[in-house]
């Protein structure tokens, strides 16, 4: 039994579509014939309201009526509904939507499972709270697809279409979200090859701007309101009832405008004097493609970072499918045309494209459902694990059997339920195959069937579909980089490592082994943490999202944990992205696991805050750096992100406490864009740094050598130095440190050979009187040091030494160290 089911769940507008037999519905509301449900809710005492009534209470009682509340999807933030006198979070409204869309469904099904979309760019935070929406809508198993694999599902299993393998772009811009996808078809399957959106760039923001730059601007010529813009986002400000209406005047301008050159916002307000003033006046196109412009080419500016990472022209692209709601707006049509020169497609309905795909995915989607035979012999313990591709252009599926139990004596036939195929009993062997003769552009069903000698059934597959004629796809990429966070002693600092590269195909798993960097104590509170983080590798832990974390404490261990044994950890993604991590500690012969779906993330204005103020003195810092080494180029592009620091921070400074709007997370993933760019930019000093390094290493270790080095040294030292154009070329500083360190060990062992050094680093030690832990021991080891130094015995100098060194106290010894992961 397969899913069938497939829901966009939209920032402004949801819609709920059906799969049977290789034809696709779209679901109409039973109330009004609409094919979407608007993404609102409203509370009227007891009453809950979704849709387009909802939508009309908005004016008369914003405080109870809630929309484009996906924008705060895997977020900590709430709604306050006076009406009840509770709080809703976006999982529960979203989960109201989903109710609703099940009373579209007029044939009687009951729906418990669907496939719902979500935009490429959520991260796993936000993909969870989706599926923990579904779930509370009373779906018990709820599949997630990406909206531009979606869109593209659609676009490429139009019936009327002739397609050959090609690769386009898609351009969803939604109510409040925007993905841009590169997609190729090849040998009648279809994969997504990179990616990149803004989960804050939507209808919903060009609303705000005619607020921001067209109503809030007018309003101050007709009279003084303070800081008006203040008063309309903050839930406490005298004018937030007014900003809800506000922004669906601003909707109902924007969707106007999309098919007029003009018109007319109308709407009441109270000045601060107690005036009542009636507010008419009009708006423009011209006005309105002012505001969104520099958003437009925000989209466009993502489009032209994918041709570039992949190496493309718009020349090699066939069109860019346009979806979404957004773009029925003529400007975003007219200007991505202009800007990219590649044809734009409207093949398919901008508002149920993504559905109409999501309901294809279903298609091919099998529920979890365990199949009882009748009659079956529990005795043989039969189980069969079979393969094939769902859906195909070809005219015939390799069918793959594998069978698991008494098999012996044992015979299948499979058929074709339309009776178009029947292979007749057959000998059941460990492994079998077939070739599944297809009808043309349909679902083919067929039934695998064992019986024993006595033609009693002990098996029984019905669930085998094969879509002929369509396209699936080959997989959902990885939207982010996946990477674990290891100790960077040299540094003293924790650093990413890879674990799975942005756009890997869904589902994923792998095993690492790592060394423990730290003894651990048995019943210690010290421990062990495996923090599993998303974004970008090269970036620092700082500038990522974790999603995931075990930490294993000493209470918990069996034996101490000692310094340099291995831990393994193996880590497996879902193709709905739960995290499973299981941790194997060989010392003590312990497994730790834990699945991980987290769905609510906080973001603080205060820690905002100080993380930018930490942000713009490490920038100021590699500034003048830059500057110093005459570098201005780099120190530009520094200065630049500075100025984005800077101005983050007074978009802060400006943001009330509690205001009501998304602004602190569009702010939040702004900080980690900087972030991450200040780290890719600094990545490149690092390895200039690491290369410098590794030539000033590499020149005084080549003098020792010829000095004082032995034959099994020169040989190791020629060894190391021989792939150094290889090295050099390398995109890894830790790479080109970790041979440094290599050819510093074998000149540490030369020079420690050589009186010179250590006659020089005696004479350090000998020069520390006030440091030392024990003076008057101290006192005497130096007296033993001179007595040594007369007689020309560096053997026993070294001994005075290392004895000397280990009366410093532990700060000068070492630094301190942080506490890091415990694992390198």
């Amino acid at each position: 039994m397969t899913v069938n089911f497939g829901i966009d769940l939209g920032t402004t507008n949801s819609v709920i579509a059906r799969y049977d037999q290789g034809v696709v519905e779209v679901f109409k509301n039973p109330i009004g014939h609409k094919e979407t449900l608007p993404s609102v809710v409203a509370f009227r005492g007891g009453r809950i309201i979704v849709g387009d009534k909802a939508r009309e209470y908005m004016e008369k009682d914003p405080r109870n009526v809630f929309g484009s509340f996906k924008r705060k999807m895997g977020t900590s933030e709430s709604f306050w509904v006076e009406s009840i006198t509770d709080t809703k979070t976006p999982v529960e409204l979203s989960a109201l939507v989903l109710k609703e869309l099940k009373n579209f469904i007029y044939t009687g099904e009951a729906l418990d499972a669907a496939v719902v979309t979500i935009p490429a760019s959520f991260d796993t935070v936000q993909s969870n709270a989706t599926r923990q929406a579904g779930h509370d809508a009373g779906f018990t198993e709820v599949f997630l697809l990406q909206e531009p694999i979606a869109a593209s599902l659609a676009y490429v299993n139009k019936t009327s279409q002739e397609q050959v393998d090609q690769q386009w772009l898609v351009y969803d811009l939604g109510g409040g979200t925007f993905d841009v996808a590169l997609v190729k078809t090849e040998h009648g399957e279809m994969r997504i090859l990179d990616h990149q959106g803004d989960n804050f760039l939507g209808g919903v923001d060009f609303d705000n701007l005619i607020i921001e730059k067209i109503i809030v601007p007018y309003l101050k010529t007709r009279a003084s309101f303070g800081d008006l813009e203040k008063e309309l986002r903050s839930s406490s400000g005298r004018y937030n009832n007014l900003y809800y209406i506000l922004l669906k005047k601003a909707e109902e301008a924007k969707v106007n405008l999309s098919s007029q050159t003009s018109t007319d916002i109308e709407f009441e307000i109270e000045t601060p004097e107690g005036q009542l003033l009636d507010i008419f006046f009009p708006i423009t196109r011209d006005q309105f493609e002012m505001c969104i412009r520099e958003k437009i080419l925000e989209t466009v500016a993502m489009i032209r970072a994918i041709l570039e990472r992949n190496g493309l022209t718009s020349q090699q692209l066939a069109c860019i499918l346009m979806v979404g709601g957004s773009t029925y707006i003529p400007l975003v049509r007219q200007l991505v045309e202009l800007e990219l020169g590649i044809p734009i497609s409207t093949t398919v309905d901008p508002t149920t494209a993504v559905a109409v795909g999501a309901a294809y995915f279903a298609g091919t989607k099998k529920r979890s459902v365990v199949q009882q035979a009748p009659a079956i012999d529990v005795h043989r313990n039969l189980k069969v694990k079979s393969g094939y591709s769902k859906v195909t252009q070809d005219k015939e599926e390799y069918f793959l059997a594998q069978v698991e139990g008494d098999w012996k004596g044992l015979y299948y036939r499979i058929i074709r339920t339309d009776g178009g195929f029947d292979t007749g009993l057959r000998e059941v062997t460990e492994r079998f195959t077939e070739y599944l003769p297809l009808a043309a552009n349909m679902n083919n069903n067929f039934e695998l069937k064992i019986f024993d000698s006595q033609n009693s059934l002990v098996f029984q597959d019905n669930t085998i579909n094969i879509v002929n004629g369509k396209y699936g796809i080959m997989g959902q990429p990885l939207p982010h980089d996946i990477c674990i966070e290891v100790d960077d002693p040299e540094n003293n600092a924790t650093k990413l490592e890879i674990v799975f590269s942005k756009n890997s195909l869904l589902p994923l798993k792998k095993t690492l082994t790592k060394e423990i960097s730290k003894t651990i104590r048995k019943g210690s509170d010290d421990g062990v943490i495996i923090n599993v983080l998303e974004g970008n590798h090269t970036a620092s832990p700082l500038s990522n999202l974790s999603i995931g974390i075990i930490e294993v404490k000493g209470k918990e261990l069996t034996v101490d944990l000692v310094k340099g044994s291995d831990i393994e950890i193996v880590l497996e993604m879902s193709e709905s992205r739960d995290l499973r991590i299981t941790t194997y500690l060989m010392m003590s012969d312990q497994e730790f696991t834990n699945l991980f779906n987290p769905s609510v993330r906080h973001v603080s204005l205060g820690k905002l805050r100080d993380d930018l103020v930490m942000l713009q003195r490490a920038l100021d810092e590699e500034t003048r750096g830059a500057v110093e080494r005459e570098d201005y180029e780099l120190s530009q592009q520094l200065n630049d992100l500075r100025i984005t620091a800077v101005t983050l921070t007074r978009e802060i400074d400006r943001l009330p406490e509690d205001d009501v709007t998304d602004t602190k997370y569009q702010l939040e993933d702004k900080k980690k864009m900087v972030s991450s760019r200040f780290d890719e930019l600094t990545k490149d000093k690092k390895k200039l740094r690491a290369k410098t390094e590794y030539f000033l290493t590499r020149k005084w270790s080549q003098r020792l050598l010829d000095e004082h080095g032995t034959e099994a040294e020169k040989k190791e030292f020629a060894n190391l130095v021989s792939n150094e154009k290889k090295l050099m070329a390398s995109d890894s500083a830790l790479m080109i440190e970790s041979v440094t360190k290599q050819i510093e060990k074998i000149a540490s062992h030369i020079r420690w050979r050589t009186p010179e050094h250590i006659i020089r680093i005696y004479y350090h030690y000998a020069s520390l009187d006030d440091e030392y832990t024990d003076p008057e021991k101290a006192r005497k080891l130096k007296e033993k040091g001179d007595q040594a130094l007369e007689r020309k015995n560096y053997e026993e100098l070294k001994v005075i030494i290392n004895q000397l060194y280990s009366l410093l106290p532990p700060q000068e010894q070492k630094r301190v160290d942080i506490k890091g992961t415990g694992i390198v």
